[in-house]
């Protein structure tokens, strides 16, 4: 009996932790930008969501997933020379599309998650460049081009 007793309140203050962690990272991270703007910045916290960008000259873009799930499509993007992506994932995930004629260079650090560039890294050389920086904790990040999507 004091076992199941100990697993419950441990549960109970697992879930507590959680709900607490979510609500911290929904105020200290700051979400701003929308589908037009060349620079954003997204936060999933206990959600999911999708984000399309269409903009004109995409310089950066950051994107927190904590305990929930993002996709973020650039395909309708254009980006500048320098554009960046930072990409943080702690127990969630975030799906990545590009077009197929983009080349991405990823960095990651990673603690038990994992992070996928699913990018031909023989695409195109004269290509946009976009860099990406990863954090994964208990997470996961993947890249991916859209074959369909290559003249964006």
């Amino acid at each position: 009996m004091k076992i199941i007793r100990r697993l419950l309140i441990g549960w109970f203050v697992l879930v507590a932790a959680s709900v607490l962690g979510a609500a911290a990272v929904r105020r200290l991270v700051p979400a701003f930008g929308g589908e037009s703007d060349d620079v954003f910045s997204l936060v999933y916290s206990m959600a999911g969501g999708q984000f399309v960008s269409a903009a004109g000259g995409l310089r950066s873009g950051e994107v927190t997933a904590f305990m929930g799930g993002a996709e973020v499509d650039l395909r309708g993007a254009t980006i500048v020379y320098g554009a960046s992506l930072s990409l943080r994932a702690w127990m969630g995930g975030i799906d990545v599309i590009v077009p197929a004629d983009w080349r991405v260079e990823v960095a990651s650090s990673v603690f038990m998650g994992g992070v996928g560039n699913l990018t031909d890294p023989d695409g195109s050389e004269d290509g946009p460049l976009l860099l990406v920086r990863v954090s994964a904790i208990m997470g996961g990040v993947e890249i991916h081009a859209d074959p369909d999507h290559g003249d964006s």
